[in-house]
């Protein structure tokens, strides 16, 4: 398919589509991931300070992907920073338990407050308070530590 000449004819007509490519390149063009690296500090704090739990696996499975568990017991945390969303997943993976027991939560950096953590999207918790809940799942010898 050719244009031709602003004197021909068969020349195609101007459509006002061209002014939404441009709109659209000002409004949704690819904007940088500001939570990324959020993710990967709060990744590495929690990894931090589970450092010398005793029996506690902390296994890098990517990136942005990290599962803890303890050695010799059922069940295993696994935290994955979502970068199409910009959401931390943590998934409770093989914990024994109702088939109605939450299997995976997702939470929005909130960094309108202070410190800029990271909330449930539901508003139900923080995630550094839900890891605890799932570390507490794995030693259970802890009780209400």
């Amino acid at each position: 398919m050719s244009t031709k000449g602003p004197d021909d004819k068969d020349a195609l007509p101007k459509t006002s589509l061209a002014d939404l490519v441009q709109k659209a390149k000002e409004k949704v063009g690819a904007e940088p991931d500001k939570h990324g690296p959020s993710a990967t500090l709060t990744l590495a704090a929690i990894v931090r300070d589970l450092k010398g739990m005793p029996e506690i696996s902390i296994t890098r499975e990517s990136n942005m992907r990290i599962r803890l568990g303890r050695r010799g017991k059922v069940g295993a945390l696994v935290l994955e920073y979502l970068a199409n969303i910009t959401a931390i997943e943590l998934t409770y993976a093989g914990f024994p338990g109702a088939p109605t027991d939450i299997k995976q939560r997702r939470y929005t950096l909130d960094s309108e407050q202070t410190g800029a953590s990271w909330h449930r999207l539901d508003r139900g918790g923080e995630l550094i308070e839900d890891v605890r809940e799932g570390i507490l799942r794995l030693y259970p010898e802890l009780g209400d530590a």
